[in-house]
């Protein structure tokens, strides 16, 4: 099992696996200052610990994937009842700013380039390097979720797709090809 260490940041502590700590050069010299160094994985992890402790009434989603030349992460949060957050709420604007704080840097498209960022401090002064190129807070659940079902479910029997109208049992039945689980349509009739 990996230690973790834990740090302030924002006011909030954050727990990251140890390794995230970098007292050795890549030589295997003692760094002078040591620095925390968080990629994809840990940016999602303290996004998705911010809105817990924060807005525990929030339900909230985190991924991250990588590609060529870069990573993203996603952090997805809803009101309670599967509902979009706000965008203009205060809740919305602390998270979007925190986890926005954690990018790497921005993709310049005037000149077609990433800059990196200079990075952020903890509480204490230590240095957080962030490697996670691109991040994105949604104010909406990820497609398949339960809270999205219902968004679905809602859409279909109200006609609101190419289909018409349709009964609960027909939506139900659309709902599945569009990769919706036996679990999250129960769960999101139960709240119809």
């Amino acid at each position: 099992m990996k230690t973790k260490m834990k740090f302030n940041y924002a006011g909030m502590i954050c727990e990251v696996p140890s390794e995230c700590l970098i007292t050795k050069s890549h030589w295997g010299e003692p760094l002078e200052t040591p620095f925390i160094r968080i990629g994809r994985k840990e940016v999602a992890s303290i996004s998705k610990q911010f809105v817990k402790k924060n807005f525990p009434n929030l339900l909230v989603w985190a991924s991250s994937q990588t590609f060529a030349n870069g990573n993203s992460v996603s952090i997805d949060v809803c009101n309670a009842d599967g509902t979009d957050l706000d965008r203009g709420s205060v809740e919305w604007n602390k998270i979007s700013s925190f986890v926005n704080s954690l990018s790497g840097g921005r993709y310049n498209g005037y000149e077609d380039i990433y800059e990196y960022g200079t990075g952020n401090v903890t509480e204490n002064g230590t240095k957080i390097e962030s490697y996670a190129k691109y991040v994105s807070c949604n104010n909406t659940a990820p497609h398949g979720t339960w809270p999205s079902a219902i968004r679905t479910l809602r859409g279909l029997i109200a006609g609101e797709y190419v289909f018409g109208v349709l009964s609960l049992e027909k939506a139900i039945e659309k709902a599945k090809t569009y990769g919706y689980s036996d679990s999250n349509i129960e769960k999101a009739i139960a709240c119809l």
